[in-house]
């Protein structure tokens, strides 16, 4: 069965390209997106992640952030309400990515158990991306490893971001699309070899680059090249370019 992945542009926050390639580029701006995927023609109706606005993020990153809709702005457009949502994938933890979750009343949200165990005592580099007011009211459904939701989507577990980072994998039209949990962007996947100045040190042993905000970068680095080497289509979480930037934001 094919099914439909549609993100969902919710608005951007201001970003370091080096943050998405593991000390390289660093000086550069990015926009990263602000985004969530609606996942179609299974039974349920399934989210991955459920995004952020610009105030709740402006509390724990220091980059800007712009709004160009609200989640609930996004689901109607699509004839969705959040209540109509069954599924919600949760990639990790992370403000920017659960900001919407307990709005959607009747999902089982589906999260790692050690994303979960790592949330209530994160190490101190990370303890301000997991805000514990923002899991209230959830229908959690705690998940260890890879799990099916159904033929043709599966959930796998890319720890090295966080311990409990996964990602999603649905069999669509165009071929096999993932969309890695980890904070990413386009960046992230391309060929070091291409990317770098010829004779960079690091382009001899790389093949992909990496998050630089991870819980053990070696693993985010597997994490990365095992998405990528099965990947016809990739949907990095933070884009750049899912939606039209907001006027003031180009």
């Amino acid at each position: 069965m094919a099914y439909e992945v549609k993100p969902i542009f919710l608005g951007t926050i201001d970003g370091d390209q080096s943050g998405f390639t593991y000390m390289v580029f660093p000086g550069t701006p990015i926009k990263l997106d602000v985004v969530f995927f609606l996942i179609t023609g299974a039974s349920k109706t399934i989210l991955f992640d459920t995004g952020s606005w610009a105030a709740l993020m402006a509390n724990y990153w220091p980059g800007k952030g712009w709004d160009f809709q609200t989640f609930e702005e996004g689901l109607a457009k699509e004839g969705y309400a959040p209540e109509d949502i069954d599924i919600i994938v949760q990639s990790h933890l992370h403000h920017d990515h659960v900001g919407n979750t307990s709005k959607c009343t009747n999902a089982s949200v589906y999260v790692q158990e050690d994303e979960w165990a790592f949330c209530r005592a994160p190490h101190p580099l990370q303890a301000g991306y997991y805000p514990p007011e923002l899991y209230e009211g959830w229908n959690m459904k705690l998940i260890k490893g890879d799990k099916q939701l159904f033929p043709g989507i599966e959930i796998l577990h890319t720890p090295g971001h966080t311990p409990g980072t996964q990602s999603l994998t649905v069999e669509t039209k165009e071929g096999l699309t993932v969309i890695p949990g980890f904070c990413c962007t386009h960046h992230t996947f391309q060929n070091p070899k291409e990317a770098l100045p010829a004779g960079h040190p690091f382009a001899e042993n790389w093949e992909v680059f990496t998050p630089a905000i991870a819980t053990d970068l070696c693993q985010a680095y597997n994490s990365t090249l095992r998405l990528k080497s099965i990947a016809d289509v990739m949907l990095p979480c933070h884009g750049p370019g899912f939606g039209v930037y907001p006027e003031d934001n180009a």
